[in-house]
């Protein structure tokens, strides 16, 4: 037997599948499809694509998305922390030290990939 906690859940999950998949089918049952050469043509920005689609990108790109994930999570983690702090809950030194040696880490990491010349764009 589900708890009826559950099963308000359940209800609600099986009510989002059922509609996901009845307007993905009302789609297309009654879309237009008319293809032509100049809609399924490529489309960046505006712009008439130039070169191949194959190129390689530079190892920078990616170095860059990751950094920005890195110091996104940081801030993800910093900012509840920030809340308790200002919330006037008594914490332990041990959790003060504890954010400020994240915090530390985290800064020999972004002095490191500035050192190696990651962040220049060339």
């Amino acid at each position: 037997m589900i708890p009826i906690n559950h099963l308000a859940v359940f209800m609600m999950l099986a009510f989002a599948l059922l509609l996901g998949l009845v307007l993905i089918g009302l789609s297309a049952l009654l879309g237009r499809v008319k293809p032509d050469p100049h809609k399924l043509s490529v489309y960046e920005c505006g712009v008439p694509p130039s070169g191949s689609p194959r190129n390689r990108y530079s190892v920078k790109f990616y170095l860059i998305a990751i950094f920005f994930l890195i110091f996104d999570i940081e801030i993800a983690f910093l900012f509840p922390w920030a809340l308790i702090v200002k919330s006037q809950i008594p914490l332990g030194h041990m959790v003060i030290l504890e954010m400020f040696l994240f915090i530390a880490l985290l800064l020999v990491g972004y002095i490191y990939i500035w050192k190696k010349g990651a962040l220049e764009w060339d």
